[in-house]
């Protein structure tokens, strides 16, 4: 059994060879390695490309290091056997820290007042319009791991939740109402916060429109941490200036990274992040320890976790 890894440490690969002791694992260093050694493989740990499936004759299992596979809907994969497992679950606890970052940055003005401390301007209390976020509600746009993470730390701050899910049929007590995606303008039309936590698929991309927009409260904030493709971006610029929507907290954008013409740049009620919340120092090692588990499975013959439906696209 041959397996191409990341470049795993002394103690990675160890661990990885206790489990899998019959096989051969390879450290692709180049491109033309890559290729090489991708014929005879039976699984990769790390991307593919359309070519790497056309020269793969073994390929059994592609283990992603990521959460989204939308790069890799291509129908060379599609129209495979091979397993594609993502790497859901293992960014959810930083990302959710993120969400729930952006919403306090708004509630304190922190958007307002580093921007004051660079310009070295001691601003009015009166100027500083604060929130609170107890008894206000979260609406959450995919109530997967990343989703279930937000709505823990809401439930925290003494916040209601409401989520919109097209597939999620377990709603913990800590969610108030868990609907279908044709209930999404009802959740907007309730929720002071809006996260969105799902995946880009077919169905999402574009589902935050000028439509929705309008449906949420004037008083409202829009936090996308997933894709930038999912939110129509010119339509969130003309509610964020028509003040449909009170601010909106953007790791995700389109494109990225993001113009230096776009108006979301000036705009004040506007946080801009570099797509950076699934960092984390801690999130390698889940990532690994999940490559591990899947690894046990694929020896032993049995199924795999977060296997990726490849009509569904996660």
């Amino acid at each position: 059994m041959k397996i191409i890894t990341h470049r795993l440490s002394e103690e990675q690969l160890a661990a990885a060879r206790a489990i899998a002791p019959d096989a051969d694992f390879v450290t692709a260093a180049t491109d033309e390695e890559l290729q090489r050694e991708i014929e005879d493989a039976d699984a990769i740990f790390g991307g593919v490309t359309p070519k790497l499936i056309r020269r793969a004759k073994k390929l059994r299992w592609i283990q992603t290091g990521g959460v989204g596979v939308e790069g890799l809907r291509f129908p060379e994969l599609i129209n495979s056997d091979i397993v594609l497992a993502n790497a859901r679950g293992t960014t959810a606890v930083n990302i959710a820290e993120h969400v729930m970052a952006l919403i306090l940055a708004f509630t304190r003005t922190l958007n307002l007042t580093i921007k004051r401390q660079m310009e070295k301007v001691w601003e009015s209390r009166a100027n500083m319009p604060v929130l609170e976020i107890a008894g206000e509600t979260i609406g959450i746009l995919g109530l997967g791991s990343i989703g279930l993470q937000v709505a823990k730390r809401a439930t925290a701050f003494d916040m209601h939740i409401l989520a919109v899910d097209p597939t999620q049929t377990h709603k913990p007590d800590y969610v108030e109402s868990l609907w279908k995606t044709d209930r999404l303008h009802d959740m907007l039309s309730q929720s002071d916060w809006v996260a969105i936590c799902c995946p880009l698929t077919t169905e999402t991309e574009g589902i935050m429109g000028a439509a929705e927009f309008r449906a949420m409260k004037p008083t409202a904030f829009l936090i996308n941490i997933a894709r930038g493709k999912i939110v129509d971006q010119a339509a969130l610029v003309e509610a964020l200036r028509s003040k449909e929507l009170a601010g909106a907290g953007l790791d995700a954008l389109d494109p990225e990274p993001l113009p230096q013409d776009s108006p979301l740049w000036e705009m004040e009620n506007v946080i801009i992040t570099p797509h950076h919340a699934g960092q984390s120092p801690k999130a390698p090692n889940r990532v690994f320890e999940l490559f591990c588990e899947n690894l046990k499975r694929f020896v032993a013959g049995e199924s795999l976790i977060n296997v990726v439906d490849k009509t569904r696209w996660y």
